[in-house]
């Protein structure tokens, strides 16, 4: 399977430049960094929230771990959860189940970027499959994504079971 035809063309016509990057199957983001070859901080990592609102996308470094607590309150929502499988295959057909990009207007829902993603030069995320990914510049990648920027996750040491 390759790159989503929806995508290419999403892409594409937002004319900023970026590279399709094909590896071995990945399906996690820290497998997908060894398999495109860079450090796991570097990769983004895209986690479905079902909140009160609607599909929030929660897009973190593929080195980290989500801070529910700090999501919660960022959204005003103690109930916000994490998508299950079922809702995930339900919701983003298009997509390989955990695949799902971080690219919100393309899916149709906001998305929240921890503010360490920052601090690459270059982002790396799924591109809708476990074999192939998107390369581009950080600065071209939050100017197409229009996320919020925050702190997500949670603090060396602090014991979450997310």
């Amino acid at each position: 399977m390759t790159i989503t035809g929806d995508m290419k063309r999403y892409l594409d016509d937002q004319g900023m430049p970026y590279e399709t990057v094909i590896h071995h199957e990945a399906y996690t983001a820290g497998d997908e960094a060894r398999a495109v070859g860079t450090v796991a901080a570097h990769v983004a990592k895209t986690l479905v929230v079902k909140a009160r609102d609607g599909d929030v996308l929660a897009v973190i470094p593929a080195s980290e771990r989500i801070d529910m607590h700090k999501l919660h309150d960022l959204l005003g929502d103690s109930h916000a959860r994490l998508a299950t499988e079922d809702e995930m295959k339900s919701e983003f057909p298009d997509f390989e189940l955990g695949a799902v990009p971080p690219l919100g207007e393309l899916i149709g829902a906001p998305v929240i970027i921890d503010e360490k993603l920052q601090q690459a030069d270059e982002v790396i995320f799924t591109g809708g499959t476990h074999t192939e990914s998107v390369k581009m510049s950080t600065e071209d990648f939050l100017k197409l994504a229009h996320p919020q920027v925050a702190d997500l996750t949670r603090e060396p040491g602090a014991e979450m079971l997310y």
